[in-house]
């Protein structure tokens, strides 16, 4: 069950289309976005500003920092609010809410990289911008800290969000543990889908008979899969996946995320590396 969704905004123009998607992942559940805004402390940039600055000038720098800081707050709380409005969602600011989806905006000081996956971990679901874990930026350090130590499923959003989710899903499985990760958080999806479809690469590393064995483990719990085997030849599987994907015409994949870098950038495995470039449609991942 879905019941708190965590969204971060940085009061930028991504933050309309991942306020989108939570609400539109909230009205299907009934649930709460709680929308944070992780600010910085002027405080923070002063090892950074060296030794040769006066007092003076650390003082208009550390000035400047701060307001540029509430100027991004205040883009995010307009975007929650237009967001909250056209979802028509209650303003709620503790639980259990009101039985319809509801969301409120907090704003906190912090490192965002530290302060989204220790919120995360008392949240159901994460949204981020499909593009965020493309580049270096705060957004993409941010997104592979959650995804690698929150224990928590993300959704990445695209640009241009559906107004709903969840009638197709699509589901890229290997048999790993990433991907049963993954199956797990989406079960509240894969319940409600009309159609459900299971995708796997029939390589030297993967065998299509894991397919077979996630059918039978989900039809346990009513629900009844299609099977879906590409067989990449020159293309990478990431490239197969996409297209076959797009011909099932799926309005969600769910698949498991690879992160092996801890230390600074994001660095995904192929498959989710070529989905993440490839942005089209949303992805619900878990590591």
């Amino acid at each position: 069950m879905l019941r708190k969704i965590l969204v971060p905004l940085i009061g930028r123009d991504c933050d309309r289309s991942v306020l989108a998607m939570g609400f539109s992942v909230a009205k299907t559940f009934d649930a709460h976005v709680e929308a944070l805004h992780v600010g910085g402390d002027p405080r923070d940039m002063v090892p950074m500003l060296g030794d040769g600055l006066s007092g003076v000038m650390i003082e208009e720098i550390m000035k400047a920092a701060e307001q540029e800081f509430a100027a991004d707050a205040e883009i995010a709380r307009k975007h929650f609010e237009a967001a909250r409005a056209a979802a028509q969602a209650a303003l709620v600011q503790s639980a259990p809410g009101p039985g319809m989806a509801s969301g409120r905006m907090r704003t906190v000081t912090g490192v965002m990289e530290d302060v989204i996956p220790h919120e995360a971990r008392l949240a159901d679901l994460v949204v981020f911008p499909q593009t965020a874990g493309i580049g270096d930026s705060r957004l993409s350090v941010t997104l592979e800290a959650t995804l690698l130590g929150s224990a928590r499923p993300l959704l990445l959003a695209p640009e241009r969000p559906p107004a709903k989710i969840g009638g197709t899903v699509a589901i890229a499985w290997n048999g790993g543990a990433e991907c049963a990760r993954a199956v797990a958080a989406a079960m509240p999806f894969l319940i409600r889908a009309a159609s459900v479809r299971i995708v796997t690469a029939d390589t030297a590393v993967t065998s299509a008979e894991e397919a077979a064995r996630l059918a039978d483990y989900l039809a346990w719990h009513g629900i009844q899969p299609m099977v879906d085997t590409i067989r990449p030849a020159k293309e990478s599987v990431g490239a197969a996946l996409i297209a076959r994907v797009g011909e099932l015409e799926a309005d969600l994949l769910v698949m498991g995320g690879y992160g092996h870098s801890r230390v600074r950038e994001m660095i995904l495995g192929g498959v989710t590396r070529h989905v993440l470039s490839h942005p089209g449609l949303p992805v619900l991942m878990a590591h």
